[in-house]
Formats: structure tokens, sequence, C-alpha cells
């Protein structure tokens, strides 16, 4: 599952106008997908820390392991560099945070004589991938039909409920996109700048990638953002509840992703990197991608 992937969209009052119910929540979708796109660069001027927790069950539902990961995240000249900095919460082993530190080196090296070609190349894959999200984003605008079903504050925020369900008409445009008529959910969108604020989705049916990945019936995927400095929305955190086959390998668990530290970037947030900095990514374009 890519991580900025799937973005979905809400918004409420349907028993209201329920003859323009449907055409008001696309208008509401489609605004807060354009939305998506111009708080897209404002992000990229931020940099923080990404906190991801896993979580298995036995066959009896009982906690079999839980642990967790928290890494600093930047890029290097447009390209995402994530060094861990933390196990369980708690600070790495020595020889860990020097392996950490090893790697970091390698890899401004790396880019300090990266010639013009391969520069290219890399960038342009970049941008291939930034492309290949945009395209998703218009597959979901036509994936669903969306309906108003209720206003609700969200963290002090008014937001518009918009439910979504597969369009039976729909067919996918790509491979991505195959798994768009097997989700449904909620969406809250802000009233005030068509911002996402939280998802709710299901998967309401089998879901099969290429051959070796198989993800079950009922997954369960949430997420929320939150507005920063009164100028960009940014991903606060997000849960994925699965049960899935990978190969011949079974999963029954969670996986919790939670953000924290957002700083402007400058050279000087993460240390060492020099010239090699470059402004970062952002993971909170829109609804999961």
């Amino acid at each position: 599952m890519k991580r900025r992937a799937v973005g979905l969209a809400i918004v409420g009052l349907v028993a209201a106008f329920p003859v323009h119910a449907d055409d008001d929540a696309r208008a509401i979708v489609e605004k807060a997908f354009e939305a998506a796109r111009a708080n897209e660069a404002i992000a990229r001027d931020y940099v923080y820390h990404e906190r991801i927790e896993e979580t298995r069950y036995n066959k009896k539902g009982e906690v079999k392991k839980r642990e967790s990961q928290t890494w600093d995240v930047t890029l290097l000249d447009y390209s995402e560099y994530r060094r861990l900095i933390a196990k369980n919460d708690g600070p790495l082993f020595p020889e860990t945070a020097a392996k950490e530190q090893r790697k970091l080196e390698k890899q401004l090296e790396k880019m300090r004589t990266e010639t013009p070609k391969k520069r290219k190349k890399r960038l342009a894959k970049i941008e291939k991938g930034r492309k290949e999200g945009e395209a998703f984003l218009e597959e979901i605008t036509k994936a669903f039909d969306f309906r108003l079903t209720g206003e609700e504050e969200i963290g002090g925020v008014a937001t518009h409920v918009i439910s979504f369900t597969p369009k039976e008409s729909y067919k996918p445009r790509s491979r991505e996109a195959k798994v768009l008529p097997k989700v449904r959910g909620t969406l809250w969108v802000s009233k005030g700048d068509y911002g996402w604020v939280q998802a709710d989705m299901q998967t309401i049916g089998n879901i099969r990638w290429m051959v070796i990945f198989k993800l079950n019936e009922g997954a369960r995927v949430r997420f929320t953002q939150r507005k920063h400095n009164d100028e960009v929305w940014l991903t606060d955190n997000w849960y994925v509840r699965i049960k899935a086959r990978v190969a011949f390998v079974k999963f029954d668990g969670e996986v919790h992703g939670s953000y924290s530290n957002f700083r402007k970037f400058t050279t000087d947030t993460t240390p060492s990197l020099g010239e090699a900095g470059g402004r970062p990514r952002s993971h909170a374009a829109g609804p999961l991608r």
C-alpha cells in the first residue's frame, strides 16, 4: 500500500436537499482535491518525525508482538530521506545510531558525486510518481457516488460529512485503481477551506495485488489531518486494521502511524545535510495514497 496513497471525500446534509445532494457532494469533493493540490506546494516546506507502530495478533486474537520505529523524514535534493532515530520509543543502541550516521554520510556523498544524467533520471522518477498520484486522485472522483450526510465538528473544525460508495458503472483505468470498487467509507472536509480533516474507509471485498498479496474483506483504514500555522494541512495520524496474506505468510494486525515535530525546512533542520539539503516532500498532500 502506498503511503500517500488513497484519497476520498465527504460532507453533509442530504435530507434537506435530496434532489441536489449528489451534485453538491461531488462539488465539495472536487474542491477538496483542488485544495489538496495547493496544500501540497506549501506542505513541501515542512519536515517531521514519523512513528510507525505495528501490532500482530495470534489465532486467539491476543497480542503476539508490538513494536515501533520513529524516523526523521526530510529530503536530500528532492528525494525523501528517512533516518531512524528511535525504536520502541527509546534511544537507539550506539551501534545502530552509528550505522544510521554512516548511511547518511554515504547518501550525502552519493548526492554530491551524482552526475547530471543520473540526477535528471532520479528527478524524472519523482515527477512521474507525482503525476501518477494526481491521476489516481482523478480516478477517485470518478469511481464513487458521494452523498452529503451531515455536519460535524472535529477538533474545533466545522466539517461537511460525505459518504462514498463504489459506482457500479466504474471501470478502473489503472492497476492501482482496481482496488477502488472494493472500498467504501466516510470523509470529513473542512467547511472553511475544503481541507481534508478525517477519513474512515473499509474494504467490502477481498483485494488481490498481483499474485502474492491478498487483503481480506473488512480491512479498515482511518486517518486525520490537522492545520498548522494557519496555512497547511498535515497528516496527524493514520491507522490500518488488516488481515492479509503475503505469499504464504498470514498477517493479522494493526499498523498505526503518527506525526510530530513539524517544522519548516532549512539546511539546519536536519543535522549534517549541508549542501545536499532540499525541500521536503509532503506526506500529507491529501487523503491516503
